[in-house]
């Protein structure tokens, strides 16, 4: 049997060493992988590319375990906690879906955020008197009056448009916000007078406010803190509703009826040149249609 060389030797060493090296890392890996299956971190992850403003689907996510060290801050920990909720930013495959990129209700997202899911946000010029002082913030509630000329509507009218509206900001300052100016370092305490409201109204109210504005005159009325649920069934108001139908003045001889009021006497000294000295002086008397002369002796 041949002899083998000391370089023969040291190949064979280190073929088997390199062997042992790979069962030894194998084993090292599987190891690791039991521990972290075994100690990981249930997370709900995407598993389709999930757009945002985007209702999440249990078909778009799906449940993994990853090592406690990977879990990002916030990540779901269960389906039933995302499915059905508004993804707030777009979140790819693979991803650890977090709270902060969803949308939970009651949470804003930015102005847009706060505006009922039908409803439209649109703003009504306002001052001291049509709004109400300043008194109307964010969170209450109003009625819409609209006046009309009656160059625009016939007559004289006025009526309670819309009733229980939202009111969604007042200015800038919105329920969920801050005004544009709190927010800067030294800003003036001073009270900023309510130029402008926010209302939340259906497409339909949008298009109504909206000519109200251009044709008429919009007053707001501010409803109570623990308003009633319906409305008030109201009419139409105008000029007449307020003072009643006035009757123009009739004049004595236009006077009709079977009771006639007696013909009133007028007594008038005769506008006559002066009558002969045989005649004497004398007066008319008006009796209806009839003129009689009276001699005064």
């Amino acid at each position: 049997m041949a002899k083998l060389s000391k370089k023969g030797l040291l190949s064979i060493a280190l073929v088997l060493s390199l062997i042992t090296s790979l069962l030894v890392y194998n084993y090292l890996q599987r190891a690791a992988e039991k521990t972290n299956a075994k100690d990981g971190v249930t997370v709900v992850v995407a598993k389709a590319d999930i757009p945002p403003k985007t209702k999440i689907t249990a078909e778009m996510v799906q449940i993994t375990k990853v090592p406690a060290e990977y879990v990002q801050p916030g990540a779901v920990l269960e389906l039933k906690s995302v499915v059905g909720i508004i993804a707030r930013e777009h979140i790819v495959p693979g991803e650890q879906v977090t709270e902060r990129r969803l949308v939970r209700e009651g949470r804003s997202v930015g102005f847009t955020g706060i505006i009922p899911r039908d409803k439209r946000a649109i703003s009504v010029a306002v001052n001291e008197v049509t709004g109400v002082a300043g008194f109307i913030e964010p969170g209450g509630y109003v009625d819409v009056v609209v006046t009309f000329e009656q160059s625009m509507a016939g007559d004289n009218v006025s009526h309670v448009m819309l009733q229980n509206i939202l009111v969604l900001a007042a200015n800038r300052d919105a329920e969920a916000g801050v005004t544009a100016n709190s927010s800067k370092e030294g800003a003036s305490k001073d009270p900023i007078k309510t130029a402008t409201i926010t209302l939340a109204v259906t497409p339909d109210e949008s298009a109504k406010l909206t000519l109200a504005k251009e044709k008429g005159k919009i007053n707001l009325a501010l409803r109570p803190y623990l308003p009633l649920n319906g409305i008030e069934i109201t009419n139409v108001v105008t000029p007449k509703d307020v003072v009643g139908v006035q009757a123009a003045p009739v004049s004595g001889n236009q006077s009709s009826g079977r009771d006639q009021a007696p013909q009133p006497v007028y007594i008038t000294k005769d506008p006559g040149p002066a009558p002969a000295a045989t005649e004497g002086w004398g007066v008319q008397v008006i009796r209806g249609t009839k003129v009689e002369k009276i001699p005064i002796n």
